[in-house]
């Protein structure tokens, strides 16, 4: 879309599209939530199963070779990352959850016609006041004044 194109489009236009748009991102979330829990899940108990073998090798070192040691360290190192990194996952996905749920109530109070907040700026330019909040030359409140 060019300029005008764009200058076209109404802001009531704009804010249907978008909470559609926000709609349809947002049904794709709770199946990509439950996948996340069960590979979190999934790797929960791979790390702690690796955790409980590597500590029962431990115990009886004296019985077990250094290298079967080291292998049961480097598997147990290897699932917890994996488990580290899908708990990461999952809390991705849970914050996506919920900033779709705040930006769809947002675009719903726009798309139902709550733009006052953002017209103002507009409206105060339209009916000649100034294009900032800034404060007049001169002007000082009483904590800078000096």
């Amino acid at each position: 879309m060019q300029g005008d194109e764009l200058l076209a489009v109404t802001p009531e236009v704009l804010a249907k599209a978008i909470l559609e748009r926000r709609k349809r991102m947002a049904e794709h979330l709770p199946k990509a939530l439950e996948q996340r829990i069960e590979e979190n899940d999934r790797a929960y108990g791979l790390s702690s199963q690796a955790r409980d073998n590597l500590n029962s090798l431990q115990v009886d070192a004296s019985n077990v070779g250094q290298d079967e040691l080291d292998k049961a360290k480097a598997t147990y190192e290897e699932h917890e990352a994996f488990r580290r990194r899908t708990a990461s996952r999952l809390q991705n996905i849970k914050n996506k959850i919920v900033d779709c749920e705040e930006a769809l109530a947002f675009w719903n109070t726009m798309n139902e016609g709550g733009w006052g907040h953002l017209l103002e700026d507009a409206e105060r330019l339209n009916s000649g006041g100034s294009s900032t909040y800034a404060k007049p030359p001169g002007h000082l409140d009483r904590e800078d004044e000096p």
